[in-house]
Protein backbone atom coordinates (compact mmCIF):
# COMPACT_ATOMS: atom_id res chain seq x y z
CA UNK A 1 0.00 0.00 0.00
CA UNK A 2 2.87 2.61 0.79
CA UNK A 3 4.06 1.98 -2.99
CA UNK A 4 0.73 2.65 -3.95
CA UNK A 5 0.46 5.93 -2.40
CA UNK A 6 4.14 6.89 -3.48
CA UNK A 7 3.04 6.46 -6.56
CA UNK A 8 0.13 8.57 -6.07
CA UNK A 9 2.51 11.35 -5.07
CA UNK A 10 4.67 10.69 -8.18
CA UNK A 11 1.91 11.31 -10.30
CA UNK A 12 0.27 14.09 -8.52
CA UNK A 13 3.87 15.58 -8.62
CA UNK A 14 3.99 14.59 -12.26
CA UNK A 15 0.82 16.60 -12.98
CA UNK A 16 1.35 19.94 -10.99
CA UNK A 17 5.15 19.95 -12.70
CA UNK A 18 3.26 20.25 -15.91
CA UNK A 19 1.05 23.13 -14.96
CA UNK A 20 2.99 26.39 -16.35
CA UNK A 21 2.79 29.89 -15.71
CA UNK A 22 2.67 32.13 -18.61
CA UNK A 23 1.20 35.36 -19.51
CA UNK A 24 -2.12 36.50 -19.39
CA UNK A 25 -3.51 35.83 -23.12
CA UNK A 26 -5.45 38.35 -24.73
CA UNK A 27 -8.88 40.00 -23.36
CA UNK A 28 -10.95 37.57 -25.55
CA UNK A 29 -12.22 34.96 -23.58
CA UNK A 30 -13.31 33.20 -26.93
CA UNK A 31 -9.25 31.96 -27.98
CA UNK A 32 -9.05 29.54 -25.05
CA UNK A 33 -9.14 26.06 -24.27
CA UNK A 34 -12.34 25.72 -21.32
CA UNK A 35 -14.68 22.42 -23.06
CA UNK A 36 -17.50 21.83 -21.38
CA UNK A 37 -19.21 18.08 -21.20
CA UNK A 38 -22.95 18.11 -22.06
CA UNK A 39 -24.54 15.72 -21.15
CA UNK A 40 -28.28 13.91 -21.58
CA UNK A 41 -30.35 15.36 -18.51
CA UNK A 42 -31.52 11.81 -17.81
CA UNK A 43 -27.50 10.37 -17.82
CA UNK A 44 -26.20 13.73 -15.74
CA UNK A 45 -28.72 12.86 -13.00
CA UNK A 46 -27.33 9.21 -13.12
CA UNK A 47 -24.26 10.14 -12.67
CA UNK A 48 -24.75 12.36 -10.14
CA UNK A 49 -26.84 10.11 -8.10
CA UNK A 50 -23.61 7.30 -8.19
CA UNK A 51 -21.13 9.88 -7.91
CA UNK A 52 -22.52 13.22 -5.99
CA UNK A 53 -22.75 16.64 -7.74
CA UNK A 54 -19.60 17.96 -6.83
CA UNK A 55 -17.68 15.08 -7.56
CA UNK A 56 -18.71 14.74 -10.69
CA UNK A 57 -18.28 18.05 -12.52
CA UNK A 58 -14.73 17.50 -11.20
CA UNK A 59 -14.96 14.20 -12.87
CA UNK A 60 -16.61 15.56 -16.24
CA UNK A 61 -13.76 18.54 -16.60
CA UNK A 62 -11.17 15.81 -15.95
CA UNK A 63 -12.41 14.22 -19.15
CA UNK A 64 -12.23 16.80 -21.52
CA UNK A 65 -8.05 17.03 -21.09
CA UNK A 66 -5.75 14.78 -21.17
CA UNK A 67 -3.49 12.99 -19.05
CA UNK A 68 -0.40 14.54 -17.97
CA UNK A 69 1.84 11.99 -18.86
CA UNK A 70 2.32 9.41 -21.49
CA UNK A 71 2.20 5.81 -19.90
CA UNK A 72 4.98 3.52 -21.99
CA UNK A 73 5.11 -0.23 -21.26
CA UNK A 74 8.58 -1.62 -22.13
CA UNK A 75 9.00 -5.25 -23.90
CA UNK A 76 11.11 -6.94 -21.44
CA UNK A 77 11.97 -9.85 -24.03
CA UNK A 78 13.42 -7.76 -26.78
CA UNK A 79 14.65 -4.59 -24.22
CA UNK A 80 15.16 -2.48 -20.38
CA UNK A 81 13.99 0.17 -18.83
CA UNK A 82 17.36 1.70 -18.73
CA UNK A 83 17.97 0.99 -22.56
CA UNK A 84 14.67 2.38 -23.36
CA UNK A 85 15.35 5.90 -21.40
CA UNK A 86 18.15 5.87 -22.97
CA UNK A 87 16.77 5.82 -26.59
CA UNK A 88 13.51 7.80 -25.70
CA UNK A 89 15.49 10.80 -24.34
CA UNK A 90 17.90 10.63 -27.49
CA UNK A 91 14.48 10.66 -29.57
CA UNK A 92 13.46 13.89 -27.19
CA UNK A 93 16.14 15.77 -27.82
CA UNK A 94 16.30 15.83 -31.44
CA UNK A 95 12.49 16.08 -31.90
CA UNK A 96 13.18 19.10 -30.26
CA UNK A 97 10.78 18.84 -27.44
CA UNK A 98 11.86 22.33 -26.37
CA UNK A 99 12.59 21.47 -22.68
CA UNK A 100 8.75 21.68 -21.93
CA UNK A 101 8.85 18.02 -20.66
CA UNK A 102 10.65 19.36 -17.66
CA UNK A 103 8.31 21.41 -16.86
CA UNK A 104 8.53 24.37 -14.33
CA UNK A 105 7.16 24.05 -11.32
CA UNK A 106 3.59 25.23 -10.34
CA UNK A 107 2.91 27.28 -7.40
CA UNK A 108 1.90 25.69 -3.82
CA UNK A 109 3.27 23.26 -1.70
CA UNK A 110 4.75 19.75 -3.33
CA UNK A 111 3.58 17.50 -1.29
CA UNK A 112 6.77 15.71 -2.59
CA UNK A 113 9.61 17.73 -1.50
CA UNK A 114 12.88 16.13 -0.12
CA UNK A 115 11.35 12.90 -0.67
CA UNK A 116 13.16 10.27 -3.13
CA UNK A 117 10.07 10.59 -5.51
CA UNK A 118 10.77 14.22 -5.81
CA UNK A 119 14.63 13.66 -6.62
CA UNK A 120 13.84 11.26 -9.25
CA UNK A 121 11.74 13.67 -10.82
CA UNK A 122 14.67 16.31 -11.05
CA UNK A 123 16.42 13.37 -12.96
CA UNK A 124 14.60 14.22 -16.67
CA UNK A 125 11.64 13.87 -18.16
CA UNK A 126 10.96 10.12 -17.60
CA UNK A 127 10.58 8.26 -14.81
CA UNK A 128 10.14 4.75 -13.63
CA UNK A 129 7.42 2.86 -11.98
CA UNK A 130 7.72 2.71 -8.44
CA UNK A 131 5.16 -0.24 -7.70
CA UNK A 132 7.08 -3.81 -7.21
CA UNK A 133 6.46 -5.59 -10.84
CA UNK A 134 5.80 -2.74 -12.99
CA UNK A 135 9.44 -0.90 -12.88
CA UNK A 136 9.08 -2.07 -16.77
CA UNK A 137 6.61 1.29 -17.03
CA UNK A 138 7.73 4.27 -17.81
CA UNK A 139 5.89 7.83 -17.52
CA UNK A 140 6.92 10.21 -19.81
CA UNK A 141 6.05 13.87 -18.72
CA UNK A 142 4.04 17.12 -20.94
CA UNK A 143 3.16 20.21 -19.73
CA UNK A 144 -0.58 22.33 -20.03
CA UNK A 145 -2.67 23.35 -20.03
CA UNK A 146 -1.09 26.32 -21.82
CA UNK A 147 -2.64 29.61 -22.55
CA UNK A 148 -1.74 30.90 -26.28
CA UNK A 149 -1.67 34.04 -27.62
CA UNK A 150 -3.13 33.65 -30.89
CA UNK A 151 -2.42 36.98 -31.83
CA UNK A 152 -6.51 38.10 -31.63
CA UNK A 153 -6.82 41.99 -32.80
CA UNK A 154 -9.92 43.15 -32.35
CA UNK A 155 -11.13 43.57 -36.83
CA UNK A 156 -8.72 41.06 -37.75
CA UNK A 157 -9.28 37.94 -36.29
CA UNK A 158 -6.17 35.64 -36.69
CA UNK A 159 -6.06 33.05 -39.66
CA UNK A 160 -8.50 29.72 -38.43
CA UNK A 161 -8.91 25.91 -39.04
CA UNK A 162 -11.63 23.86 -38.10
CA UNK A 163 -11.10 20.66 -37.37
CA UNK A 164 -13.38 17.53 -36.74
CA UNK A 165 -13.98 16.55 -32.80
CA UNK A 166 -12.38 13.37 -33.40
CA UNK A 167 -9.49 14.98 -34.98
CA UNK A 168 -9.01 17.64 -31.88
CA UNK A 169 -9.49 14.89 -29.38
CA UNK A 170 -6.36 13.37 -31.32
CA UNK A 171 -4.62 16.73 -31.16
CA UNK A 172 -5.20 16.95 -27.49
CA UNK A 173 -3.22 13.64 -27.44
CA UNK A 174 -0.18 14.86 -29.29
CA UNK A 175 -1.03 14.10 -32.67
CA UNK A 176 -0.77 16.25 -35.55
CA UNK A 177 -3.50 17.94 -37.86
CA UNK A 178 -4.21 15.55 -40.88
CA UNK A 179 -6.23 16.74 -43.81
CA UNK A 180 -9.09 14.02 -43.31
CA UNK A 181 -10.07 16.09 -40.03
CA UNK A 182 -9.75 19.27 -41.75
CA UNK A 183 -13.20 20.84 -41.80
CA UNK A 184 -13.61 24.19 -42.53
CA UNK A 185 -10.34 27.40 -43.14
CA UNK A 186 -10.31 31.05 -43.45
CA UNK A 187 -9.62 32.07 -46.86
CA UNK A 188 -6.16 32.97 -48.27
CA UNK A 189 -4.83 30.64 -46.31
CA UNK A 190 -1.21 29.63 -47.87
CA UNK A 191 1.80 26.84 -46.94
CA UNK A 192 3.67 28.56 -43.89
CA UNK A 193 0.95 30.74 -42.29
CA UNK A 194 0.57 30.84 -38.93
CA UNK A 195 -3.20 29.55 -37.99
CA UNK A 196 -5.26 29.11 -34.73
CA UNK A 197 -7.08 25.76 -34.41
CA UNK A 198 -10.75 25.27 -33.08
CA UNK A 199 -12.87 22.34 -32.59
CA UNK A 200 -16.50 21.94 -34.43
CA UNK A 201 -18.80 19.12 -32.03
CA UNK A 202 -21.25 17.67 -33.13
CA UNK A 203 -24.82 19.89 -32.79
CA UNK A 204 -28.42 18.66 -32.41
CA UNK A 205 -30.25 18.34 -35.75
CA UNK A 206 -33.75 18.87 -36.97
CA UNK A 207 -33.64 14.84 -36.97
CA UNK A 208 -32.74 14.76 -33.64
CA UNK A 209 -29.26 13.26 -34.10
CA UNK A 210 -25.77 14.64 -33.73
CA UNK A 211 -23.84 15.83 -36.35
CA UNK A 212 -20.84 18.72 -37.53
CA UNK A 213 -23.19 20.95 -39.89
CA UNK A 214 -19.95 22.03 -41.29
CA UNK A 215 -20.22 21.26 -45.45
CA UNK A 216 -16.08 20.66 -45.78
CA UNK A 217 -14.32 23.43 -47.49
CA UNK A 218 -16.73 25.88 -45.89
CA UNK A 219 -14.58 29.19 -46.21
CA UNK A 220 -14.56 31.03 -42.33
CA UNK A 221 -14.56 35.22 -42.36
CA UNK A 222 -13.85 35.34 -38.86
CA UNK A 223 -17.25 36.95 -38.30
CA UNK A 224 -20.05 36.27 -36.42
CA UNK A 225 -22.16 34.40 -39.41
CA UNK A 226 -19.38 31.72 -39.48
CA UNK A 227 -20.59 28.60 -39.08
CA UNK A 228 -20.73 27.47 -35.36
CA UNK A 229 -18.99 30.69 -34.29
CA UNK A 230 -20.19 30.66 -31.03
CA UNK A 231 -20.38 27.13 -30.00
CA UNK A 232 -16.37 27.27 -30.67
CA UNK A 233 -16.02 29.65 -27.74
CA UNK A 234 -13.31 28.15 -25.50
CA UNK A 235 -12.29 25.15 -27.94
CA UNK A 236 -8.95 26.02 -29.22
CA UNK A 237 -6.69 23.96 -29.03
CA UNK A 238 -3.51 25.44 -30.07
CA UNK A 239 -1.80 26.85 -33.32
CA UNK A 240 0.08 25.27 -36.03
CA UNK A 241 1.93 26.40 -39.16
CA UNK A 242 -0.12 25.30 -42.83
CA UNK A 243 1.77 22.55 -44.64
CA UNK A 244 -0.69 23.51 -47.81
CA UNK A 245 -2.42 26.36 -49.36
CA UNK A 246 -6.22 26.48 -48.67
CA UNK A 247 -6.94 24.93 -51.99
CA UNK A 248 -4.52 21.93 -51.20
CA UNK A 249 -5.84 21.30 -48.07
CA UNK A 250 -9.11 20.14 -49.60
CA UNK A 251 -7.52 18.79 -52.90
CA UNK A 252 -5.38 16.24 -51.03
CA UNK A 253 -6.70 13.24 -49.52
CA UNK A 254 -3.97 12.37 -47.00
CA UNK A 255 -0.69 13.79 -44.94
CA UNK A 256 -0.07 16.65 -42.59
CA UNK A 257 -2.10 19.60 -42.94
CA UNK A 258 -1.31 21.89 -39.82
CA UNK A 259 1.97 20.90 -38.02
CA UNK A 260 1.41 21.65 -34.21
CA UNK A 261 3.77 23.66 -32.50
CA UNK A 262 2.31 25.65 -30.47
CA UNK A 263 -0.52 23.31 -28.02
CA UNK A 264 -2.21 23.66 -24.91
CA UNK A 265 -1.18 20.42 -23.99
CA UNK A 266 2.03 19.10 -24.95
CA UNK A 267 3.08 15.52 -24.85
CA UNK A 268 6.48 13.98 -26.30
CA UNK A 269 4.93 12.32 -29.95
CA UNK A 270 6.42 8.26 -29.91
CA UNK A 271 4.11 7.20 -33.41
CA UNK A 272 6.19 4.97 -34.64
CA UNK A 273 8.98 4.96 -32.52
CA UNK A 274 11.27 1.86 -31.13
CA UNK A 275 8.55 -0.55 -32.66
CA UNK A 276 8.68 -3.88 -31.02
CA UNK A 277 10.51 -2.78 -28.07
CA UNK A 278 7.94 -0.03 -26.20
CA UNK A 279 3.60 0.01 -26.15
CA UNK A 280 2.14 3.40 -25.65
CA UNK A 281 -0.63 1.86 -23.43
CA UNK A 282 -2.72 3.17 -20.56
CA UNK A 283 -1.42 2.81 -16.96
CA UNK A 284 -4.87 0.74 -16.03
CA UNK A 285 -4.65 -1.31 -19.05
CA UNK A 286 -1.53 -2.40 -17.75
CA UNK A 287 -2.50 -3.36 -14.30
CA UNK A 288 -5.21 -5.48 -15.75
CA UNK A 289 -3.14 -7.84 -17.38
CA UNK A 290 -1.31 -8.30 -13.52
CA UNK A 291 -4.77 -8.77 -12.22
CA UNK A 292 -4.87 -11.57 -14.59
CA UNK A 293 -1.96 -13.11 -13.27
CA UNK A 294 -0.91 -15.04 -15.69
CA UNK A 295 1.65 -17.79 -15.60
CA UNK A 296 4.29 -19.76 -18.09
CA UNK A 297 2.43 -22.31 -19.55
CA UNK A 298 -1.02 -22.11 -19.11
CA UNK A 299 -3.89 -21.18 -21.40
CA UNK A 300 -5.10 -17.96 -21.52
CA UNK A 301 -8.24 -16.74 -23.23
CA UNK A 302 -8.34 -13.04 -24.28
CA UNK A 303 -12.01 -12.84 -25.29
CA UNK A 304 -11.91 -9.11 -26.78
CA UNK A 305 -7.96 -8.62 -27.69
CA UNK A 306 -7.88 -6.32 -30.32
CA UNK A 307 -6.14 -4.05 -30.79
CA UNK A 308 -3.81 -6.63 -28.63
CA UNK A 309 -2.37 -4.04 -26.25
CA UNK A 310 -3.01 -6.14 -23.36
CA UNK A 311 -2.47 -9.34 -25.11
CA UNK A 312 1.05 -8.57 -25.66
CA UNK A 313 1.41 -7.19 -22.28
CA UNK A 314 -0.09 -10.98 -21.01
CA UNK A 315 2.17 -12.37 -23.48
CA UNK A 316 5.08 -11.16 -21.64
CA UNK A 317 3.90 -11.63 -18.01
CA UNK A 318 3.55 -15.46 -19.39
CA UNK A 319 7.44 -15.09 -20.65
CA UNK A 320 5.87 -16.03 -24.37
CA UNK A 321 5.87 -19.64 -22.93
CA UNK A 322 2.07 -21.50 -22.82
CA UNK A 323 -0.91 -20.29 -25.13
CA UNK A 324 -2.59 -17.49 -25.11
CA UNK A 325 -6.45 -17.49 -27.61
CA UNK A 326 -6.70 -13.74 -28.82
CA UNK A 327 -10.54 -13.45 -30.30
CA UNK A 328 -11.71 -10.52 -32.38
CA UNK A 329 -15.14 -10.76 -34.84
CA UNK A 330 -13.47 -7.97 -37.45
CA UNK A 331 -10.93 -9.48 -39.57
CA UNK A 332 -8.67 -6.11 -40.06
CA UNK A 333 -8.65 -6.18 -35.61
CA UNK A 334 -7.14 -9.76 -36.04
CA UNK A 335 -4.88 -8.67 -38.23
CA UNK A 336 -3.60 -5.48 -35.89
CA UNK A 337 -3.25 -8.02 -33.22
CA UNK A 338 -0.97 -10.60 -35.09
CA UNK A 339 1.04 -7.48 -36.42
CA UNK A 340 1.61 -6.01 -33.15
CA UNK A 341 2.28 -9.92 -31.78
CA UNK A 342 5.09 -9.76 -34.80
CA UNK A 343 6.57 -6.61 -33.91
CA UNK A 344 7.27 -7.68 -30.43
CA UNK A 345 8.69 -11.10 -31.56
CA UNK A 346 5.61 -13.47 -29.39
CA UNK A 347 5.06 -16.65 -30.52
CA UNK A 348 2.67 -17.73 -27.86
CA UNK A 349 -0.57 -16.02 -29.29
CA UNK A 350 -2.85 -17.62 -31.69
CA UNK A 351 -5.54 -15.58 -33.04
CA UNK A 352 -9.15 -16.04 -34.67
CA UNK A 353 -11.92 -14.60 -35.89
CA UNK A 354 -14.28 -15.21 -34.08
CA UNK A 355 -17.98 -13.42 -32.33
CA UNK A 356 -17.15 -14.08 -28.84
CA UNK A 357 -21.14 -14.57 -28.07
CA UNK A 358 -20.75 -17.18 -30.33
CA UNK A 359 -17.41 -19.18 -28.70
CA UNK A 360 -19.19 -21.66 -26.94
CA UNK A 361 -18.56 -25.01 -28.96
CA UNK A 362 -20.85 -27.76 -27.57
CA UNK A 363 -19.33 -31.35 -26.95
CA UNK A 364 -21.74 -33.47 -29.47
CA UNK A 365 -20.51 -30.78 -32.65
CA UNK A 366 -17.63 -32.77 -35.02
CA UNK A 367 -14.55 -32.69 -34.10
CA UNK A 368 -12.96 -30.48 -37.00
CA UNK A 369 -9.08 -31.68 -36.31
CA UNK A 370 -9.48 -33.69 -39.25
CA UNK A 371 -10.71 -31.06 -40.82
CA UNK A 372 -7.92 -28.85 -40.10
CA UNK A 373 -5.44 -30.86 -41.20
CA UNK A 374 -6.97 -31.83 -44.73
CA UNK A 375 -7.53 -27.86 -44.74
CA UNK A 376 -4.17 -27.92 -44.30
CA UNK A 377 -2.89 -30.03 -46.46
CA UNK A 378 -4.80 -28.41 -49.00
CA UNK A 379 -3.42 -24.79 -48.49
CA UNK A 380 0.20 -26.40 -48.74
CA UNK A 381 -0.50 -28.17 -52.23
CA UNK A 382 -2.31 -25.51 -53.27
CA UNK A 383 1.00 -22.94 -52.60
CA UNK A 384 3.07 -25.50 -54.03
CA UNK A 385 0.49 -25.70 -56.95
CA UNK A 386 0.39 -22.55 -57.41
CA UNK A 387 4.18 -21.82 -57.63
CA UNK A 388 4.44 -24.72 -60.40
CA UNK A 389 1.74 -23.82 -62.45
CA UNK A 390 4.31 -22.07 -65.25
CA UNK A 391 5.38 -25.82 -65.03
CA UNK A 392 2.79 -27.55 -66.32
CA UNK A 393 1.08 -29.20 -63.48
CA UNK A 394 -2.57 -30.06 -64.23
CA UNK A 395 -4.20 -27.68 -61.09
CA UNK A 396 -7.20 -29.91 -61.53
CA UNK A 397 -5.77 -33.26 -61.02
CA UNK A 398 -3.40 -32.05 -58.55
CA UNK A 399 -6.16 -30.76 -56.42
CA UNK A 400 -8.21 -33.90 -56.55
CA UNK A 401 -5.13 -35.77 -56.22
CA UNK A 402 -4.91 -33.64 -52.56
CA UNK A 403 -8.13 -34.29 -51.23
CA UNK A 404 -7.95 -38.19 -52.65
CA UNK A 405 -4.90 -38.23 -50.10
CA UNK A 406 -6.43 -36.04 -46.87
CA UNK A 407 -9.40 -38.37 -46.68
CA UNK A 408 -6.86 -41.59 -47.08
CA UNK A 409 -5.26 -39.97 -44.53
CA UNK A 410 -7.96 -40.21 -41.53
CA UNK A 411 -9.22 -36.84 -42.99
CA UNK A 412 -13.37 -35.70 -43.30
CA UNK A 413 -15.43 -35.71 -46.64
CA UNK A 414 -14.64 -32.45 -48.94
CA UNK A 415 -17.24 -31.75 -51.52
CA UNK A 416 -17.31 -30.92 -54.90
CA UNK A 417 -17.63 -27.20 -54.17
CA UNK A 418 -15.11 -26.78 -51.75
CA UNK A 419 -12.91 -28.49 -54.54
CA UNK A 420 -14.15 -26.34 -57.23
CA UNK A 421 -13.18 -23.25 -54.54
CA UNK A 422 -9.73 -24.81 -54.02
CA UNK A 423 -9.41 -25.29 -58.25
CA UNK A 424 -10.02 -21.45 -58.24
CA UNK A 425 -7.64 -20.13 -55.68
CA UNK A 426 -4.55 -22.19 -57.06
CA UNK A 427 -5.72 -20.70 -60.25
CA UNK A 428 -6.02 -16.90 -58.89
CA UNK A 429 -3.79 -17.00 -56.13
CA UNK A 430 -4.28 -17.40 -52.48
CA UNK A 431 -6.25 -14.00 -51.75
CA UNK A 432 -6.35 -11.01 -49.18
CA UNK A 433 -7.29 -14.01 -46.44
CA UNK A 434 -4.29 -16.05 -47.25
CA UNK A 435 -1.87 -14.14 -48.14
CA UNK A 436 1.07 -14.19 -46.49
CA UNK A 437 0.87 -12.15 -43.09
CA UNK A 438 -2.55 -11.22 -43.62
CA UNK A 439 -4.11 -14.86 -43.34
CA UNK A 440 -6.73 -15.14 -40.21
CA UNK A 441 -8.57 -18.38 -39.27
CA UNK A 442 -12.36 -18.14 -38.25
CA UNK A 443 -12.91 -20.81 -35.26
CA UNK A 444 -15.83 -22.46 -34.48
CA UNK A 445 -15.18 -21.94 -30.86
CA UNK A 446 -14.13 -23.48 -27.55
CA UNK A 447 -15.12 -26.39 -25.34
CA UNK A 448 -16.53 -25.30 -22.15
CA UNK A 449 -13.87 -25.37 -19.14
CA UNK A 450 -11.13 -25.02 -22.00
CA UNK A 451 -9.51 -22.20 -20.10
CA UNK A 452 -6.82 -21.30 -16.76
CA UNK A 453 -7.59 -17.81 -17.21
CA UNK A 454 -10.25 -15.82 -19.29
CA UNK A 455 -9.56 -11.98 -19.88
CA UNK A 456 -12.61 -9.70 -21.11
CA UNK A 457 -11.58 -6.64 -21.38
CA UNK A 458 -15.53 -5.74 -22.57
CA UNK A 459 -16.67 -3.44 -24.95
CA UNK A 460 -18.38 -0.58 -23.42
CA UNK A 461 -19.40 3.29 -23.45
CA UNK A 462 -15.69 4.05 -23.19
CA UNK A 463 -16.81 7.19 -20.65
CA UNK A 464 -13.56 7.17 -19.22
CA UNK A 465 -11.47 7.91 -22.04
CA UNK A 466 -9.93 11.27 -22.60
CA UNK A 467 -9.68 13.76 -23.63
CA UNK A 468 -13.37 13.76 -24.74
CA UNK A 469 -15.10 16.65 -25.82
CA UNK A 470 -18.38 15.50 -26.91
CA UNK A 471 -21.22 12.81 -24.76
CA UNK A 472 -24.47 13.97 -26.00
CA UNK A 473 -25.17 10.95 -27.67
CA UNK A 474 -24.88 9.24 -24.91
CA UNK A 475 -28.63 8.28 -23.26
CA UNK A 476 -29.43 5.99 -20.44
CA UNK A 477 -31.03 3.22 -23.17
CA UNK A 478 -27.90 3.12 -24.76
CA UNK A 479 -25.69 2.38 -21.51
CA UNK A 480 -28.20 -0.08 -20.52
CA UNK A 481 -27.60 -1.95 -24.28
CA UNK A 482 -23.65 -1.78 -23.65
CA UNK A 483 -24.86 -3.82 -20.12
CA UNK A 484 -26.57 -6.61 -21.22
CA UNK A 485 -24.32 -7.32 -24.22
CA UNK A 486 -21.52 -7.08 -21.66
CA UNK A 487 -24.12 -9.44 -19.27
CA UNK A 488 -23.60 -12.00 -22.51
CA UNK A 489 -20.36 -11.70 -23.17
CA UNK A 490 -19.39 -12.38 -19.45
CA UNK A 491 -21.97 -15.83 -19.42
CA UNK A 492 -19.67 -17.01 -22.25
CA UNK A 493 -16.60 -15.97 -20.26
CA UNK A 494 -17.90 -17.99 -17.60
CA UNK A 495 -18.71 -21.07 -19.42
CA UNK A 496 -15.10 -21.30 -20.86
CA UNK A 497 -12.95 -20.63 -17.51
CA UNK A 498 -12.36 -24.52 -15.81
CA UNK A 499 -13.34 -24.47 -12.36
CA UNK A 500 -10.02 -23.27 -9.89
CA UNK A 501 -9.64 -21.00 -12.46
CA UNK A 502 -9.70 -16.86 -12.94
CA UNK A 503 -11.98 -14.26 -14.86
CA UNK A 504 -10.66 -10.84 -14.99
CA UNK A 505 -13.72 -8.04 -16.19
CA UNK A 506 -12.19 -4.95 -16.76
CA UNK A 507 -14.09 -1.70 -18.53
CA UNK A 508 -13.02 2.05 -19.75
CA UNK A 509 -15.89 3.75 -18.69
CA UNK A 510 -17.25 5.56 -15.84
CA UNK A 511 -20.64 4.31 -15.68
CA UNK A 512 -21.55 2.47 -12.46
CA UNK A 513 -24.07 -0.29 -14.69
CA UNK A 514 -21.60 -1.41 -16.64
CA UNK A 515 -18.92 -1.77 -13.63
CA UNK A 516 -20.19 -2.67 -10.12
CA UNK A 517 -23.79 -3.74 -11.53
CA UNK A 518 -22.24 -6.45 -13.48
CA UNK A 519 -20.11 -7.31 -10.56
CA UNK A 520 -23.33 -8.12 -8.82
CA UNK A 521 -25.19 -9.89 -11.49
CA UNK A 522 -21.90 -11.99 -11.64
CA UNK A 523 -22.08 -12.60 -7.88
CA UNK A 524 -26.14 -13.01 -7.83
CA UNK A 525 -25.80 -15.57 -10.97
CA UNK A 526 -22.94 -18.07 -10.48
CA UNK A 527 -22.71 -19.41 -6.91
CA UNK A 528 -19.37 -20.67 -7.38
CA UNK A 529 -17.78 -17.05 -8.42
CA UNK A 530 -16.09 -15.04 -5.60
CA UNK A 531 -14.37 -11.39 -5.48
CA UNK A 532 -10.41 -12.47 -5.62
CA UNK A 533 -7.45 -9.50 -4.20
CA UNK A 534 -5.58 -8.04 -7.30
CA UNK A 535 -2.09 -7.14 -7.47
CA UNK A 536 -1.07 -4.62 -7.53
CA UNK A 537 -3.64 -2.38 -6.11
CA UNK A 538 -3.73 1.11 -6.80
CA UNK A 539 -6.86 2.14 -7.92
CA UNK A 540 -9.52 3.32 -5.47
CA UNK A 541 -12.34 1.03 -4.39
CA UNK A 542 -15.92 0.35 -6.06
CA UNK A 543 -18.83 2.25 -6.17
CA UNK A 544 -21.36 0.49 -2.61
CA UNK A 545 -25.27 0.87 -3.20
CA UNK A 546 -28.00 1.05 -5.82
CA UNK A 547 -29.41 3.29 -7.88
CA UNK A 548 -33.60 3.23 -8.53
CA UNK A 549 -34.69 4.76 -12.00
CA UNK A 550 -38.15 7.29 -12.21
CA UNK A 551 -39.80 4.11 -13.73
CA UNK A 552 -39.25 2.10 -10.59
CA UNK A 553 -36.17 -0.48 -11.76
CA UNK A 554 -33.61 -0.53 -9.46
CA UNK A 555 -29.89 -1.04 -10.19
CA UNK A 556 -27.97 -2.99 -7.61
CA UNK A 557 -24.15 -2.23 -7.30
CA UNK A 558 -21.35 -3.11 -4.51
CA UNK A 559 -22.60 -4.43 -1.38
CA UNK A 560 -20.37 -3.47 2.24
CA UNK A 561 -17.40 -5.50 2.08
CA UNK A 562 -17.20 -6.20 -1.75
CA UNK A 563 -15.58 -2.49 -2.79
CA UNK A 564 -12.67 -3.15 -1.80
CA UNK A 565 -11.89 -6.17 -4.57
CA UNK A 566 -12.34 -3.89 -7.49
CA UNK A 567 -10.26 -1.42 -8.74
CA UNK A 568 -12.08 1.64 -10.08
CA UNK A 569 -9.56 4.58 -11.62
CA UNK A 570 -11.36 7.82 -11.09
CA UNK A 571 -10.02 10.20 -14.25
CA UNK A 572 -10.01 13.66 -11.54
CA UNK A 573 -7.96 11.41 -9.01
CA UNK A 574 -4.10 12.40 -8.62
CA UNK A 575 -3.32 9.26 -10.14
CA UNK A 576 -4.25 11.27 -13.54
CA UNK A 577 -5.63 8.23 -15.76
CA UNK A 578 -8.30 7.31 -17.56
CA UNK A 579 -11.68 6.11 -15.87
CA UNK A 580 -11.31 2.50 -15.86
CA UNK A 581 -12.64 -0.46 -13.68
CA UNK A 582 -11.47 -3.89 -13.08
CA UNK A 583 -12.90 -7.22 -11.22
CA UNK A 584 -11.34 -10.06 -10.40
CA UNK A 585 -13.45 -13.61 -9.78
CA UNK A 586 -11.90 -16.93 -8.64
CA UNK A 587 -13.74 -20.00 -10.13
CA UNK A 588 -15.09 -22.65 -7.84
CA UNK A 589 -17.19 -25.68 -8.66
CA UNK A 590 -19.22 -25.37 -11.05
CA UNK A 591 -21.47 -28.33 -9.55
CA UNK A 592 -22.56 -25.95 -6.64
Amino acid sequence: MKKARDLHLLLKTIRRSSTTTTPKMDPSDRYCFSPILRWNPEVENYFIKAYGADHFSIISKALTRPSSYSCVRVNTLKSTSDAVIEKLLEIIKEKGFDGDCHGKEGSGTNENVGSPLEESLKNGPIVKCQIPGLEYVLFVKGTGPHMIDYGYVPGAPPKEVIVSRKCAEAVLRGAQVFVPGVMACSAHVEKGDTVAVSAAIEQRNPNGGWAIGITRGTVLQGLQTDPYYFERNGLYIGQGTATMSRAGLFRASKGIAVDMNNRVFRLPSFYDVLEGEIFLQNLPSIVTAHALDPQKGERILDMCAAPGGKTTAIAILMKDEGELVALDRSHNKVQDIQKLAAEMSLTCITTYKLDVLKAIRQRNEADDINTNQSSNSLWFHEEKASSSTAEGFNLDKTCEDNVSNAIENGGTYVSKADIRKAKRRMRNGPGRNQCVGGRVENSKGFYPDSFDRVLLDAPCSALGLRPRLFVGEVTIDSLKKHATYQRRMFDQAVKLVRPGGVIVYSTCTINPGENEALVRYALDTYKFLSLASQNPRIGGPGLVGSFESPNGRTEEWLRPGEEEFVQRFDPSSSLDTIGFFIAKFSVGSKDV
